[in-house]
């Protein structure tokens, strides 16, 4: 990869900062949820080109699939998650990670303060990217526009106080994510880790979620229509076993399951 101009450096605001500080020094019991951010962003980068592309003909790579992938591995200790979603400018790798979640943060921290648990605010105030440093050394995004006319954009921080901007060579749409992982933050190179933690927290996101390991195998790991919304007749005996297992954490079987479908007088799925 090679940039255009030379990076520019910016300076994170104040409360990103102090944001940043306290995710770099978190308990590591939370630390798995920064994979379950990254992939609902990539899900909702996803679910706007889907928008976009209702009333826009041109698009860059029209025929991508619109999918998430997660490459691993270990000897190198770096993780890469991609989408094929709207993308982002230069400007807008500026709005969306640089500025304008400091009003989130601020929330945020003063609900941490108030002894709210981290894992369960990390995305209700627009903050939830920045939980990629309670594991990264180093977080690198290359993003390219869904718009033809725009150029790849570079965006790259350790965590610290500021973060750096440059052109990139990018040639299809969407966005990036390379992860030079923390010594230990190891165990999340590891594709089983990985897989474990999409079927907890992302089994549904309706796009394919794909997890590659460095043999180049590449399948897709989430299940993505949930369980409820199917009709008993065309759900097996194990996949509601494994439901029970991935909510309760239970390796016991269940003792029973009910599964509700009505269409009148209101329509019920359960």
């Amino acid at each position: 990869m090679t940039n255009a101009t030379a990076p520019e450096t910016v300076p994170f605001r104040t409360e990103i900062r102090q944001l940043l500080n306290i995710l770099i020094h978190s308990l590591y019991t939370d630390r798995e949820i920064f994979l379950r951010e990254l992939i609902s962003n990539a899900s909702d980068a996803l679910h706007r080109l889907q928008f976009e592309m209702l009333t826009n003909a041109h698009v860059l790579d029209p025929d991508a699939e619109l999918a998430i992938r997660i490459t691993a591995d270990k000897e190198a200790r770096t993780l890469t998650i991609s989408d094929t979603g709207l993308g982002m400018t230069h400007d807008e790798l500026v709005e969306n990670l640089g500025t304008i979640a400091h009003s989130g943060a601020a929330e945020f921290l003063k609900s941490l303060q108030a002894g709210k648990k981290m894992s369960d605010l990390i995305g209700q105030f627009g903050v939830g990217f920045y939980s990629v440093f309670m594991v990264a050394e180093e977080v690198t995004i290359v993003s390219r526009s869904y718009r033809p006319q725009d150029r790849a954009a570079l965006w790259r921080s350790t965590g610290d106080s500021r973060f750096s901007l440059g052109e990139a060579d990018k040639q299809d749409r969407g966005t990036e994510i390379r992860i030079r992982l923390k010594e230990d933050a190891a165990e999340f190179a590891q594709p089983w880790r990985l897989e474990t933690i999409i079927k907890r927290h992302s089994d549904y996101v309706s796009f394919p979620i794909y997890l590659k390991s460095k043999d180049g195998e590449a399948r897709v790991v989430n299940r993505r229509i949930a369980l409820w919304r199917q009709s008993p007749s065309k759900v097996e005996p194990k996949e509601y076993e494994e439901f029970y297992r991935q909510l309760t954490f239970d390796d016991r079987p269940p003792l029973l399951h009910v599964h509700i479908s009505a269409d009148s007088p209101v329509n019920v799925r359960g």
